[in-house]
């Protein structure tokens, strides 16, 4: 059973066959597992559109800047979580290779909300993939969730991948 507003679509629309292309994809990452399966349907979705992948993390302790190569081995002895980053970076960069496929890796520091869509706005990407982490409750409330906000203040379509 349809119902009425699906109905009324199916009326009105002249549906066509659905063609899209993706040629870019900005992946977040952050070394966590759900960031580990978004790098997975990324580069899934790359080889298959044949589109090239921007790999993002974002320290969100630091004012908005790039953070120069040059710069991420010293500040990697600094902190466990751009350790970690570095590491979802080097993770999408060598399952990219395996599959045929170029990474550009950002580092960036500020709010990881605005860097992951400035990215992807700059870059004219075509899809944002990034993990949830599932929080819930308490520690949602607390923490928030960047998954969620990038998919409020992004007009640029979305890929939530859920962490297993």
């Amino acid at each position: 059973m349809i119902s009425g507003v699906a109905e009324q679509i199916l009326r009105e629309a002249q549906l066509e066959a659905a063609d899209f292309s993706i040629k870019k994809i900005v992946l977040a990452v952050d070394g966590s597992a759900p960031a580990v399966e978004a790098t997975k349907y990324a580069v899934g979705l790359a080889r298959w559109h044949r589109a090239k992948i921007i790999a993002v993390f974002v320290e969100p302790d630091r004012e908005d800047d790039v953070i120069t190569e040059e710069q991420w081995e010293q500040l990697a002895k600094k902190s466990k979580r751009i350790r970690y980053g570095l590491a979802g970076l080097e993770l999408a960069q060598r399952y990219a290779r395996i599959n045929g496929l170029d990474v550009k890796k950002c580092l960036l520091s500020g709010s990881p909300v605005r860097q992951i869509i400035d990215v992807a706005v700059r870059e004219g990407a075509d899809l944002i993939v990034l993990g949830d982490t599932g929080l819930t409750g308490i520690k949602r409330i607390a923490l928030g969730s960047v998954a969620e906000a990038v998919v409020e203040a992004s007009e640029i379509p979305v890929l939530i991948v859920k962490g297993r």
